[in-house]
């Protein structure tokens, strides 16, 4: 008779005892420390905006808009380094990149307590761009590289919801340590805001040495055994295209993959700016809501978009395919952008509107999870193609909210209604076309891994991470990391 405990197994990882027994390692290990630093990236984002309003303004002689460039260095750096960031784990050993940057930035978080002047804390941030560039368009690659087409979605929805909920929690955090800290040995408020934020960051930035398991090919998790670590590699098949040469321009540059997931998520991107940018608030402020009502019903769409991401993310894993709920996505950005567009003569019209195009941050899990599905057969596009896709969308979204959503038009941001309608309604064709070419290029055996069985290891044979598992004595290849040559 099954046990409770293997029903349960069963439900979380699949009837296949080889796939659970290595799931459920990686779900305690890879997929925490990933989605962990990712609310604590957004709870580090939170502590500028907290810090800057609790004295560092006044203290570092922060003047006109220089607020405005350290957040635009910093997110000019972070984007510029996203490809080349997710390149960088191609060629070395992610779990080196990864701890190197993540406890880089946040040791200058640590260090922005000591300046004494805004133009170093702008620097610093410039830097800390650069660093932590790799924090999420990196997790996800790691992530696309452990799980398969039906397991990914779901894995992305909770990476995704931990950088909602850090982004939803930081200001609350903020607060409370100001209220408990404020004074403390003689610091101001703002300073100690960086050092325990810090203080939080740092030890886990260093657990990476202990929980990322590199990639399957590196064979280099501790926590894995010698069957589990090439059931990993075996189970996603074989990459087709893995080497860093000449070809790689042409792989990349004439691919439809390349330019088409990058474009609808900058679309999604800029129909979601509706969402960004405080319109919320503004249009509750102009209604005659409280400041607390300000602050706190736009919280409300941060559980949408968790419920959404997770939602969604599910049915594709479920389905093995993720156009069905891209085209859900597609029609919800319509719905919403057009009650918004119609400007309701109820307020439950605005809060209907706002909250159901929360459900649409999905695609931060969704088409990622589809673009490591339609680029899973070439390792270097698919790495410079994730670090693309976020690198392309904030080359827009850094501009758009000024043409669209500036402050001086609150509260009518009618034009910027009209925009993310229009922006929604595009990703629909799109979706269309994408679907079908990956439906084109799957039946042609262009895309896709290619099934190979799992190789008999000799007890005797002795393994090294460092050689990708290779035999002692045998030559590795150690850029080809996700193909055994």
């Amino acid at each position: 008779m099954v046990s409770a405990w293997t029903k349960i197994a069963i439900w979380l990882w699949g009837p296949d005892a080889k796939d659970r027994a290595l799931l459920s390692k990686l779900d305690v290990t890879l997929l925490p420390y990933f989605s962990l630093i990712w609310f604590l990236f957004g709870v580090t984002r939170a502590s500028y905006s907290s810090a800057y309003i609790s004295g560092m303004k006044e203290a570092l002689g922060f003047q006109g808009k220089e607020y405005n460039y350290m957040t635009t260095a910093y997110l000019v750096v972070y984007a510029v380094c996203q490809m080349p960031g997710t390149s960088l784990l191609t060629i070395y050993r992610p779990k080196y990149v990864f701890v190197a940057a993540n406890v880089t930035w946040s040791v200058l978080t640590l260090i922005t307590y000591k300046m004494t002047h805004a133009w170093q804390v702008i620097l610093l941030n410039a830097i800390e761009g650069g660093f932590s560039a790799i924090a999420y368009v990196g997790a996800h690659f790691i992530l696309g590289s452990w799980y398969k087409r039906s397991e990914l979605g779901m894995r992305a929805a909770v990476f995704c919801v931990f950088g909602q909920l850090g982004t939803m929690a930081g200001g609350w955090i903020q607060a409370g340590l100001l209220a408990a800290l404020a004074g403390k040995d003689g610091l101001p408020p703002w300073k100690w805001i960086f050092i325990i934020v810090s203080a939080m960051t740092v030890p886990v930035a260093l657990f990476g040495w202990v929980f990322i398991p590199d990639l399957p090919a590196h064979r280099a998790a501790w926590f894995l055994n010698s069957e589990q670590k090439e059931h990993a590699v075996s189970r996603l098949g074989t990459v087709r295209k893995q080497s860093w040469d000449v070809t790689v321009f042409k792989r990349v540059l004439l691919s439809w993959q390349f330019w088409l997931l990058p474009f609808i998520f900058m679309l999604y991107s800029l129909c979601v700016q509706s969402l960004q940018n405080n319109v919320m608030a503004y249009w509750m402020a102009s209604r005659g809501y409280t400041t607390i009502q300000q602050n706190n019903y736009p919280t409300g769409i941060h559980a949408t978009a968790i419920l959404g991401t997770v939602v969604y993310a599910g049915i594709s894993d479920k389905l093995q395919s993720r156009w069905e709920v891209s085209i859900a996505i597609g029609l919800t950005f319509i719905i919403g952008s057009s009650i918004l567009v119609s400007n309701p003569s109820t307020d439950a019209g605005y809060f209907v509107a706002f909250y159901l195009l929360g459900t649409t941050f999905a695609p931060q899990a969704v088409w990622y999870s589809w673009m490591a599905d339609v680029t899973g057969h070439d390792f270097q596009l698919r790495a410079i193609t994730t670090g693309f896709m976020n690198s392309f969308d904030f080359a827009f979204v850094t501009w758009w909210p000024l043409i669209f959503y500036p402050a001086t038009a609150a509260p009518n941001f009618h034009k910027g209604y009209i925009a993310s309608l229009v922006t929604g309604s595009l990703t629909l064709p799109f979706i269309a076309l994408i679907a079908y070419l990956e439906k084109r290029d799957r039946a042609r055996g262009v895309i896709g891994r290619v099934e190979r069985e799992e190789p008999i290891i000799d007890e005797n044979t002795r393994l090294r991470g460092d050689e990708c598992g290779k035999p002692v004595g045998t030559p590795v290849n150690v850029r080809a990391a996700e193909i055994d040559v």
